[in-house]
Parts: C-alpha cells; structure tokens; sequence
C-alpha cells in the first residue's frame, strides 16, 4: 500500500469514511467535493478495489474499505503523534506552537503580553487560535489549551494533562462619567448577556443586581459588553483582570457572588517533553499568576 499511496490519499479516504459523504469530507478538508471525488476515484484505481458504495444517503463502506479504514485509522494516528512531537528534537526551543483559548483570554492576557514571550524564545512562532468550540489537541487543532473548563475523563480527553490554574472573579464596572447622571449605581442601565448567557452565574447576578429592570444591551460578547460600559451606556459584568486594569472604568460594589470561573491548562501527554509547548506553557502560567489571580 505505501507504493501505491501517500499520506495525501489517507487523509481524504478517512474524511469520506467518517463524513459518510463528499460535502462532509470538503468542509472538513476545506476543500471541494470534486476534489474528494477525484482522489477517492484514483485511489479506488490504484489500488484495484471498490472501498465506498455510492448511495443517496451517502458514501458506505464496502468490507474492504472498512477493512483498509482500521489500518489507515493507525497510519492517522501514528502521523498526528509524528506532528506533535514536531521540533522537539533539537536542542533549540524553536517553530511554532499552537495555543487555544477564549476570545477573552486572548485579547486581554495573552496578546497584549506576547512581546515579551518573543523576546525570550526569538525561534518560536505563536499561532493563537481563538474559539468558543474546545480544540481537539489529540487532532492538533492546537498543542495546548487555556480553558475554563476541565478536560473529560473519556475518549481522546483521557490522554490530555491537566493542570488547575485557580479560578478567576467578577467585578461590575461603568465608566466614571456614567455616574454623574444619577443619584446611585443601581439606576444606571445595565448591558448584560443574550437569552443563552442570562443562564450562566454572570447572567443571574446582574438580573439580582438590578431587579425588575431589562438590560438596555444584550450581547453574547464580553469585548462587545466592555466597549458599552467603557462608553458610558450602562455597567456591565467583567473579569476583574479586565476591568481593574482599564483607568477608564470604576468598579462599583465589592458584593461577592458565586460567579468565579475556573482556569485549565491543557496539552497532550505526547507534549510533555516538547521545549516549545513547555515554554509557552510556563509563560501563561506566569501570566496567569501576575494578572488573574493576583487578587484572589
């Protein structure tokens, strides 16, 4: 088989198997489904075997495509552990590392203190991936995760390693030109989260704070929640590393609620010799310790 294909050929034969289609295998390859077609085409060709049966619910599985998918299944899962382990080799912390987390920890922890990371580790490239969707490190969607939730105990999660950073507070925030036109902070309007959001604790405790009132803004989005409350529109619930960094914004009540949020640092057990994933691990840390949880 090794004559006869490359890795190439693999990734697309995986994607029709699990996609069950050519559209799910294109969006998964960022691809078209012609293109699928093509390679599915030429590796049926090379190798002399039907391994789908074309039905119009989708692709299936002939016997022996399914047994050449088990096989395949180990090359993918030999190549990603390959990958990972990618740069770990030499003596020199260097190439790129990949580092998934919130929009929130990106914008207001991580990027603005990227310089000084480097400064210390010049060979090291940082990709940033920002996303609400958690990053499959077993796939390399990234080398390791900044998180507010903890791994999972089953499937591919088992074999990550997690460390608990602490949990970081909440603060309600205005900008101090808001308070002028009222006698109290309580009759300030208030931005607060969209239908979904109003569930979580950050959501409950400004509906406690301000009963009986709707948010003049709802949003989804903490960056769009801080640039209100910054303009002087309302008060709004932010990280305390966010708000009390920011001169242009008053916290307004030390009032404790139940609205911490929990800090995970995650990477694959594979990693866990890896120079440039260490590096980048340790200087979150850092960060996470000079920024987040200074005040806890």
């Amino acid at each position: 088989m090794s004559n006869m294909l490359d890795w190439n050929d693999l990734k697309y034969f995986l994607a029709v198997a699990r996609g069950g289609g050519l559209t799910p295998a294109a969006i998964a390859l960022r691809t078209s489904a012609s293109t699928v077609s093509r390679h599915i085409d030429a590796m049926e060709a090379r190798l002399g075997a039907r391994l789908f049966l074309r039905q119009q619910r989708g692709y299936l599985l002939t016997d022996q495509g399914s047994a050449l998918f088990e096989h395949v299944a180990e090359v993918e899962r030999a190549m990603q552990a390959v990958e990972r382990n990618g740069g770990q080799f030499g003596g020199e912390v260097a190439g790129r590392v990949k580092l998934a987390t919130t929009e929130t920890l990106a914008t207001y922890l991580i990027a603005p203190n990227l310089v000084e990371f480097t400064r210390r580790y010049p060979q090291v490239q940082v990709e940033l991936v920002v996303s609400l969707k958690l990053a499959d490190l077993s796939s390399r969607e990234a080398d390791l995760a900044l998180r507010t939730v903890g791994p999972e105990v089953r499937g591919s999660e088992q074999d990550y390693i997690a460390h608990h950073l602490g949990a970081f507070r909440f603060g309600l925030y205005c900008a101090p030109h808001a308070l002028t036109h009222v006698a109290h902070w309580r009759e300030l309007d208030y931005i607060s989260w969209d239908e979904a959001g109003m569930n979580l604790p950050m959501g409950q405790w400004l509906t406690a704070l301000f009963p009986g009132k709707e948010p003049i803004l709802r949003t989804n989005s903490i960056q769009a929640q801080y640039m209100a409350a910054r303009s002087g529109l309302g008060a709004t619930m932010l990280p305390r590393f966010v708000g009390d960094a920011d001169p242009g914004l008053r916290r307004l009540c030390n009032e404790e609620m139940s609205t911490n949020r929990e800090l995970w640092m995650v990477y694959h057990r594979d990693l866990k010799a890896s120079q440039r994933v260490l590096a980048i691990r340790d200087f979150v840390l850092e960060l996470v310790q000079r920024h987040v949880l200074a005040d806890v």
